[in-house]
């Protein structure tokens, strides 16, 4: 005996099973249009993000600068390169800074940038210490680094002056300074008010002028704080009338020499 099937004889599917495929079927139709959704909405809040800081709302309203009294406001701002409508957020603080303290009275810079659009540099200036003359025989200030100020059209009384060293221009540093410029900073107050001059040999030692007379032999750049030491000791042990020398360059022997007759 033979059973024979029709082709087209109907499929049974149990319901169970199929209303399962359905559940299978719509969940992931679901699960797709879930991921749709989520990508449209990253999408679109870094699209919105970004066109709300190429926007007005991110942008530099205003440059305060603080601090500054040797340079003007419109200096400092034109030496930041900041301008207004530049946006905020492509604002790089410490390269601002460089830019700025690349002026010659500037020591230090900081900017902060506000949400407000308000970008605040402030500033910290250098001090004078000595003067030098330029190549034009224009006297210059100095700072304690050697750095040229500018023009010395100031009062200078308090500040050294430097002979046989030359400045450069306002933002350099003058060449063969540094020794002078420590020994100066090594120096007490009260002989410091009596030095005229620090003149630079050829060699790099060092010669001190006094107030009313006499010369101070520095010798080379070194050991400056025991010079200072020998020579502050000399002057308020010493009378001062008729001293042709006082030579330091051995601190711990130190030799006073008197001008004769």
């Amino acid at each position: 005996m033979s059973t024979t099937l029709a082709h087209d004889a109907p499929v049974i599917v149990d319901p169970r099973i199929a209303e399962r495929r359905r559940s299978v079927e719509g969940e992931r139709r679901r699960r797709r249009r879930l991921r749709l959704l989520i990508v449209v909405a990253v999408v679109g809040v870094v699209a919105g993000g970004w066109f709300l800081t190429r926007t007005s709302l991110l942008d530099v309203d205003r440059v305060d600068v603080v601090g500054s009294t040797r340079h003007s406001p419109e200096d400092v701002v034109t030496a930041s390169g900041l301008r207004l409508g530049d946006q905020l957020l492509d604002i790089d603080g410490g390269t601002v800074a460089d830019r700025v303290e690349a002026l010659p009275w500037v020591d230090t810079a900081s900017v902060a940038v506000g949400i407000d659009g308000v970008v605040s540099v402030t500033v910290t200036e250098r001090s004078a210490v000595a003067t030098a003359v330029d190549g034009s025989g224009a006297r210059v200030l100095v700072d304690p680094s050697g750095r040229v100020l500018g023009p010395a059209a100031d009062d200078v009384s308090g500040l050294v002056p430097l002979e046989g060293v030359t400045a450069g221009s306002p933002g350099e540093t003058v060449d063969g300074a540094e020794g002078a410029l420590q020994a100066i900073g090594a120096l007490g107050p009260g002989a410091r008010s009596r030095v005229t001059t620090v003149v630079v040999a050829p060699d790099g030692t060092l010669v001190l002028t006094l107030d009313p007379e006499g010369l101070v032999l520095f010798g080379p750049p070194s050991d400056l704080e025991a010079k200072a030491t020998s020579l502050a000791a000399i002057m308020g042990q010493v009378d001062q009338r008729g001293i042709a020398s006082i030579d330091v360059r051995d601190p711990a022997n130190p030799v006073v020499l008197r001008n004769q007759g």
